[in-house]
């Protein structure tokens, strides 16, 4: 039972390291994004034409 509480206890605090260790490094890219966003251009966006014209006719 005492081997059980300790494992378990040993994979609690490994998953809280990596939980505090991913919002870091969330908050980190996110903070770096931000800046790269203004620098860029603005791409346009096409409409796809997936439809044939004789589907198009057929609805």
């Amino acid at each position: 039972m005492t081997t059980f509480i300790t494992l378990v206890l040993i994979l609690v605090c490994i998953n809280a390291a990596m939980i505090l260790a991913s919002l870091y490094g969330a908050n980190k890219t996110r903070s770096t994004s931000n800046k790269g966003i203004s620098d860029s251009s603005i791409s346009k966006i096409y409409p796809l034409d997936l439809f044939t014209t004789d589907y198009k006719k057929a609805v």
